[in-house]
């Protein structure tokens, strides 16, 4: 339908066009507008091409829309003149039927920047502009004239419409430096994403928006304008996808025809109005979410590059990174506690064992399933989150140090009592049911995705660039090979008699193993201090002595009496007084804070390291975040270390640091660009070539790190 409304209106064109001829009523008046009358050598003036359009009618912007025709000028100018592209003011939206188009009504001026020669003829400069312009209501009709100015004419009057032009530059849409990405989702929506920062057109706090002058925002005022034709469907409304406190906004609007592989960036006009009705229009470009804004020689595919990955190739990284984490020492308590319970069944009941193997294989296998499926749907609406995102919010972290400390408490001997309610984190995992070993699963899952293992970084990233079933096949394979050392071991006689054998050492054994529950819980309640302050983590401190107060209670409770009932409620209010002590306001909305930990470096951002880079400063870029473990154990071991300071130093190296504890959509697009979809990942970026002027590739190093890998890195480019 929207097509024959198009040739309907193109094919009105010809007989209109007669009937101007025969009737010469013009529907729009054009004038051209001279800044002033004189210009001087070298010097720049504005011109203005002024439109008085006929009520009811209307002509067009720069992208026309569904229909029509934007406005052509041809100047012929004399020798040495140059005249600017035409600067447009935002446009009106001009619906008609099915279709919608952009143009202006009632009075518009374009504007055209006029710069002279260093050296000018004497007498009057003659300039000629030859108009064409399509002006519409109901029907089209193409209307042109040839236009003359004059300047330096002694004989002429004084011309000056400086103050006139000065009011329609007013009507430009305000030229930003905003650092805007874009991306196709699911072959439908193009999203965009704004990266705002403080003292400019508006920016962001607590979900709101608001001008310079602190004035809010009307989110459902925004209006998005494409310079480029085809990108958008131009009647589907905008969709403001997210906002957060973190300069960053989010929209979206359904796709037009044209294929975004066609263009290097694309450009539109971002507009919106303060709640008191004042309206502002900002122009900005957007490069692809995983285009670089830096120059390099020749950007080869980083090490892991998803992109050459197969399917197959996927599924036997996944396998083996998921293997691998089992040696990692978020991990490695929780499986030892479960090869602890195997010891007691596994010769007298090896069929029970299996039962076993299977049911903790089916809680990690699914709770990884689980856990991509909500980032593959987050990401699908737009939100910049990446592997390990749950970890960023504080109300998981909370909760999952909580699990731990009561599951550390448990294999301390706090309480051993079965059956009762408060027996969550022991029963859970300690068990002899089935349910146990699920259970452990689960929690050996969430404990495991901070931690990346060598051979993660490429089965995920190319797991998020697939559709949702080749994606959850990969994250499957994941959790199977994290479950795979267990089930090999419930399934294998020959591997169960490697374990000892039953005796008085297995009570000493789980009692040692209370230390690394508490150590996990106490680095999760660290990283809360990265999320939420000192205040919101001594909240969940006091909320970790109620639990152990409460514990104890039921612990020593009278067997039967009065205070056996009254013992009971003063331990739940003490479990309830946990949950209360949580800062939830401050939880939901975590503070922008730094690793405190880093004591060298800066912090990272997109417009220091593109500034940086195009100084010709060597650079060294480590992402991280607070609740990555092998992100930790990198920096201590390879990087916060005198040998790597001195190598730094000595070559004159620029290191950056970007923090993703939190959300942080920069290092989310960097990870991105690299093909990557969680921390840690470390790049290198050397001078350039002192022949050529040109960068080598920057280099991504392994995700576990050791300080010759990184002097090799460096020394060697």
């Amino acid at each position: 339908m929207r097509a024959l409304y198009i040739l309907i209106l193109l094919l009105s064109l010809l007989p209109l066009h007669t009937a101007q001829a025969a009737d010469d009523k013009r529907h729009v008046k054009l004038s051209l507008l001279p800044e002033r009358g004189t210009i001087s050598a070298g010097e720049e003036l504005w011109i203005g091409i002024d439109q008085s359009i006929y009520p009811q009618w209307h002509t067009y912007w720069q992208n026309p829309g569904d229909s029509g025709a934007a406005p052509h000028i041809q100047w012929t100018l004399p020798e040495g003149f140059q005249i600017s592209s035409i600067h447009w003011p935002a446009p009106h939206k001009l619906p008609y039927g099915p279709l919608l188009n952009y143009g202006y009504e009632d009075q518009v001026t374009l504007l055209q920047k006029l710069k002279a020669p260093d050296t000018l003829p004497a007498g009057p400069l003659t300039f000629t502009a030859d108009i064409e312009i399509l002006v519409c209501k109901e029907q089209c009709i193409p209307e042109s004239d040839t236009l003359n100015i004059t300047l330096n004419d002694p004989d002429a009057a004084t011309e000056d419409n400086s103050h006139y032009l000065a009011s329609a530059q007013k009507k430009l849409p305000i030229q930003t430096d905003w650092a805007v990405s874009f991306n196709e989702k699911d072959e439908s929506f193009l999203s965009m994403i704004f990266y705002i920062p403080d003292n400019t057109l508006f920016h962001i706090r607590e979900n709101k928006a608001y001008n310079k002058h602190n004035i809010e925002i009307d989110i459902n005022s925004l209006e998005f304008y494409p310079i480029d034709w085809g990108i958008v469907d131009n009647t589907a409304p905008l969709e403001v996808k997210s906002m957060v406190d973190n300069h960053t906004l989010t929209v979206q609007q359904q796709r037009g025809d044209r294929d975004l592989n066609d263009l290097d960036e694309i450009s539109g006009i971002l507009s919106y109005k303060t709640l008191d009705g004042e309206r502002t229009e900002a122009r900005f470009a957007a490069l692809p979410a995983k285009a670089s804004k830096v120059p390099y020689a020749a950007k080869s595919p980083p090490l892991e590059e998803a992109g050459s990955t197969t399917l197959i190739g996927a599924l036997i990284f996944a396998l083996f990174g998921g293997m691998l984490i089992n040696l990692m020492p978020c991990v490695f308590p929780v499986l030892s506690i479960k090869a602890l319970s195997l010891v007691k069944i596994a010769d007298k009941h090896p069929e029970i064992a299996r039962l076993h193997g299977l049911s903790y294989t089916a809680g990690v296998v699914l709770s990884f399933v689980a856990i991509a499926g909500a980032l593959i749907a987050l990401q699908a609406a737009g939100a910049g989150v990446g592997w390990g995102f749950h970890l960023q919010n504080p109300i998981v972290v909370t909760l999952l140090a909580y699990l731990l400390f009561i599951i550390g408490l448990n294999l301390s001997g706090l309480f051993e009592f079965g059956g009762e309610f408060v027996n969550i984190g022991g029963k859970l995992t300690q068990g002899s049911g089935l349910g146990s070993s699920f259970f452990t699963g689960v929690l050996a899952t969430l404990v495991a995705t901070p931690c990346t293992a060598p051979f993660m970084g490429t089965a995920i990233g190319f797991a998020l660039t697939q559709t949702p079933i080749v994606s959850l096949s990969v994250f499957a394979a994941l959790g199977f090979g994290l479950a795979l050392p267990y089930l090999a071991l419930s399934f294998a006689p020959f591997l169960q008699h490697a374990l000892p054998k039953p005796g008085a050492w297995m009570k000493t054994f789980k009692e040692l193993l209370a230390f690394p529950m508490y150590a996990s819980a106490a680095w999760l309640v660290w990283v809360l201090s990265q999320q939420i302050g000192s205040m919101g983590m001594l909240g969940v401190l006091m909320g970790m002595v109620t639990i152990a107060f409460g514990l104890w209670l039921l612990k020593h409770r009278p067997k039967s009496g009065y205070w056996k009932v009254k013992t009971k409620i003063i331990a739940v209010i003490a479990f309830v007084s946990a949950i209360v002590l949580l800062p939830v306001g401050e939880l939901a909305q975590p503070k922008n804070l730094v690793v405190q930990s880093m004591e060298f470096g800066e912090m990272y951002s997109a417009e220091k390291l593109e500034v940086l880079l195009n100084e010709n400063s060597p650079v060294f870029v480590e992402m991280t975040a607070a609740w990555c473990i092998t992100c930790k154990v990198n920096h201590a071991i390879a990087i916060n270390t005198d040998a790597t300071k001195k190598l730094f130093a000595g070559t004159n190296i620029r290191y950056l640091i970007g923090d993703w504890t939190n959300q942080d959509p920069q290092i989310t697009e960097y990870l991105n660009s690299y093909g990557r979809n969680g921390v840690p990942i470390y790049v290198y970026y050397g001078p350039k070539d002192a022949e050529t002027g040109m960068r080598p590739a920057p280099q991504v190093l392994p995700q576990i790190l050791t300080p010759g890998i990184v002097k090799n890195a460096i020394t060697n480019q």
